[in-house]
Order: structure tokens, then sequence, then C-alpha cells
């Protein structure tokens, strides 16, 4: 309606919705874009080309007319304009890079193709070389099939060089084309904003224009990086060549000032450095052999050690338990020998025989008027207590006895769990220090414990002494008792002083009664003792 063709209807319709990409939401500051930049892509991707008429200066009179205009001449014009745009391109000579012209390009072409010549010229003097002498060709060869192999990857690199300059024109001749084509599209623009209202803001940005435009310029970037990292390859491999050229020179001349080897000596070297090589092999595979070795043995050696030091530390704490069993049996026995040492003292505090008669003595020295009755309630008394004492002296005494064999059987099973425990670290210690002390410990152990039964034998003969003594005691207290008793019946049946009994004073059996309770107390620790 205004003389030109709207941008909507020049651009193709988007396949997709008009939305940003995910990656880039908003737009990068530092890529100016146009409304406008939808017909750049539609030009670039379709191949067709969309003029747009030049400016035309405009009085205030056809301003005012220019709604009244139709779209037909300017379609026309547009025609005309878009094949003198294309002649144009066709006539115009082919642009280089910016980075390089296209003489420097010819240049190195000519200075690639002149070493080439260089190269060949060199190998063909080497191979004439190689008619001549025998040596020359051995030391060459591998020279030779590494240049060969460098040239034939160096004209394949040079063809797809050839290739991507070829491509990188075609871009170059877009790019221009492009920058053209934007540069009149700008100039329209500037012209229709003048004569118009400006674009709003979603005309202006690209996510509401084309979002087609950013995947096209990255697919830019991308590949004019591939075409730096293409080319700095290329340098860098004619660097790597230029090495391998030297050095190839380098070897053939220490080879010339060396002079030649012939072929013998060479394969008597070659069979040297195979026996080195063999010799090598031998010496690492032994050291290999003796490495395993010491690796086994270190791990037996430390698993006997962990197993040494587990049954030290057990028979450690066996030592320890018997140590604390021993110490106690020493306790009950010195218990055993106070509680004897009392026995026995109270044994030596009993009534003896003469002091047995002694009493008798008295008694009988007793006044007549004593009944016989009371003497022989009196005797009976005393011969029960008297025995009543011997019995139990006798069953403390087996209990003691009973107590002392106990206490020497365990102490015997201690002296054999200590000498068993003895044995088992004498043995550990001679493992790890030497064997010619284990008959000395043995003797000594057998010396010891030789000594300690001969003590307990000494002890146990002592112990019955003792109680053969205390028996012979007993009996002749019981025998004395016995007769004393048989005597006294004997004298209530002669006697005839059943009548004197019922004239007996009334203050003589006080006395008597006074004077055997004062006897009674004087001897009655004598039998309680």
């Amino acid at each position: 309606a205004h003389g030109l063709i709207p941008a909507a209807s020049i651009a193709p319709k988007p396949a997709v919705p008009r939305t940003p990409p995910p990656r880039s939401p908003n737009p990068s500051p530092e890529r100016p874009r146009s409304a406008l930049a939808a017909a750049i892509l539609s030009s670039s991707l379709t191949g067709q080309t969309w003029a747009i008429p030049p400016a035309r200066l405009m009085s205030l009179s056809e301003s005012g007319q220019s709604e009244s205009f139709t779209s037909e001449p300017n379609i026309s014009t547009a025609l005309y304009t878009r094949d003198r745009w294309s002649e144009d391109l066709v006539s115009r000579p082919r642009l280089s890079s910016p980075d390089q012209s296209e003489g420097e390009l010819e240049d190195k072409e000519q200075e690639v193709v002149d070493e080439e010549d260089g190269e060949e010229h060199v190998y063909h003097t080497l191979d004439r070389r190689q008619n001549s002498s025998l040596t020359e060709s051995v030391y060459a060869l591998p020279l030779k099939a590494k240049v060969r192999s460098c040239r034939k990857s160096l004209y394949y690199v040079q063809a797809e060089l050839q290739n991507l300059r070829q491509h990188a024109q075609e871009l170059v001749d877009e790019n221009d084309a492009l920058k053209l084509t934007v540069h009149r599209l700008n100039v329209e623009l500037s012209h229709y904003q003048a004569r118009f209202r400006p674009l709003s803001k979603e005309e202006v940005d690209m996510k509401y224009s084309s979002p087609l435009l950013l995947a096209y310029e990255d697919r830019m970037n991308e590949k004019d990086a591939i075409l730096q990292t293409t080319e700095e390859n290329m340098e860098k491999l004619h660097v790597q060549l230029e090495e391998v050229i030297k050095e190839n020179e380098k070897l053939h001349d220490e080879i010339t000032k060396t002079g030649a080897v012939n072929q013998k000596d060479c394969y008597q070297i070659q069979q040297q450095a195979v026996l080195v090589l063999q010799e090598n092999q031998v010496l690492i595979n032994q050291l290999e052999a003796q490495h395993a070795e010491a690796k086994d043995t270190h791990s037996r050696h430390n698993t006997e050690v962990a197993k040494v030091s587990k049954k030290m530390m057990l028979l450690e704490v066996e030592n320890q338990r018997l140590e604390g069993d021993l110490e106690e049996s020493r306790r009950e026995l010195q218990k055993n020998k106070r509680d004897l040492q009392v026995l026995q003292a109270r044994l030596k505090d009993a009534v003896t025989w003469d002091e047995h008669c002694s009493i008798a003595g008295k008694l009988r020295r007793y006044p007549s008027n004593l009944t016989l009755l009371n003497k022989t309630e009196y005797l009976s008394i005393k011969a029960a207590l008297l025995f009543q004492r011997a019995s139990s002296l006798q069953q403390e005494k087996q209990r003691f006895i009973s107590r002392i064999l106990s206490g020497t059987v365990r102490f015997g099973k201690l002296q054999e769990e200590v000498k068993v425990s003895f044995q088992a670290s004498t043995r550990l210690a001679a493992l790890e220090e030497a064997v010619e002390g284990r008959t000395v410990s043995y003797q000594t152990e057998i010396l010891h414990l030789q000594t300690l039964l001969r003590e307990r034998q000494e002890a146990e003969e002592k112990l019955l002494q003792s109680k053969r003594e205390i028996e012979e005691e007993l009996e002749v207290v019981w025998e004395a008792a016995t007769r004393e008793n048989q005597q006294m019946r004997e004298t209530l049946l002669d006697s005839k002083l059943t009548g004197d009994l019922h004239s007996w004073p009334a203050h003589a059996p006080d006395e008597i009664t006074t004077s055997s309770q004062q006897q009674q107390h004087k001897h009655g620790l004598d039998f309680y003792c």
C-alpha cells in the first residue's frame, strides 16, 4: 500500500512458532538485527534475490498521494533490479578472503611446488647414490618411506586445502552479496522510517521476526572455526615436514662423513644387539623371580610372626592366670599352716596324764564325807567332756588334713600348669633366639619341681607324724579315764558308807560344790581349749 513489498510477505513462513530458542532467549547485544533480516535469510536459503527499488525524492504532495500507489509497478521494478544485481554479481571478479589476498595464496602455492621439486631433486640424487653403494640404501630406506608417507599426506592435505579454499571463496562471495543486500535494505528501511512511522519493538526484535537466523549465524561460526583449525593443522604439518627433510639431509651428511660400513659388520652389530637384548631379558626374568620369592618369604615371615605374637599373648594371659591361682594357693597354704599351729598350741594346752593324776589325787584327798555318787558323776562328766574334746579335735584334725591334701593337689595342678606355660614360653623363645639353652632350662625346671616335691613330701610326713602323736595322746587319755572309772566303780561296790550318806552335814555339799566349781573354773580352759 506504500509502494514497498512487506517483509512478512517476502520471508517464508517459519515451520516453527515465532518463539526464541531455549539456548538464547534474548538476542545478544553485540549483533544488531532489523526487521528485514528475514529477507537476508530467505535469499541465502532459497537462492532467490529479493530486490527493493532505490529510494527517490518525494515532495510533500507526493507523500500525500503515496497511499494510492499499487504494488504492480513495484513488482516489475523489483524483478528488473534483481536481474541487474545478478548480472553485477556474475560480472564482478571473485573476492579473496579478508585474511589473505589471492596473490599471497598464489605465492604460497608456488613455494609449495618449488619445495616439492626440490624434494624430488634430493630423492633423485639419493637414488643415484643408491646404485653406487649398498650402505646408503640401508640407512636411507626408512627415511625415504617416511618422506613418501609425508609427501602423500601433504598431497591429500593440499587437495583438502584447495577444496577448503574454493568453499571459502564461495562463502566470501555469498557474504559480499549478503552485505550488499543488507546495505540496500538498510538504506530502504531508513527511507521508509523517514517517510512513515518507526518500527515497533515486536517488528525489530529477532525472537519475534526469525529465530532461524541465530542458528544460521551459529553454523557460520562453526564453519569459520573448522576452517581456522584446518589451517593451523596444515601449518603444523608443513613444519613437521621441513623438520623431517632437515633430519634426512643431516643423516645423509653423517653417512658420507663417517664412510661406508660393510654388510658383515652391520650383521655382527645386529647379532650383538640381539644377544644383549636376550641377556637383558634373562636378567629381568631372574630379577622378577627374586622379587616374587622375596615377597613370598616376607609374607610368610609376617604370617609366622603374627601367629607367634598371638601365641605369646595367649601364653602371657594364661601365665598371669596361673600366677594368680598360685598366689591364692600359697595364701591358703599359709592359712592352713596358721591353723595347724593353733591346733598344735591347743593340743599342748590340753590335759596331760600327770595333770590328770594330780587332779585325781586331789579328789581322793577330799573329805571322806563326799559321796561316791558325786565322784562317779563328776568323773563321768569329766570323761565325757574329755571324750567330746578328743572327738572334736579328731574331726578338726581330719578337716585340716583334708584341706591340706586338697591344697596340695591344687598346688600340684598349678605347678603342672605353670610348668606347661613355662615350657611353651621357653619353646617360643627358642624359636626366635636359639636352641642351645633348652636342656639347661629343662634341667633347672626339673630340679625346681623335685625340690617342691621333696618339700611337699616333708610337709606330709610332718602332718602324719603329728596325727599319730595326737592319736597316741588320745588313746592314753581314754585308757586313763577308763581305768579310773573302773576303780571308782569297784570302790563304790566295796564301800560300806551307805549309812553315813544321810548323816553328812549340810554345809559339806556346799563346800564340795564350791571347791568343785573352783576346780572346774580353774581347769575350764583345759577342757575347752
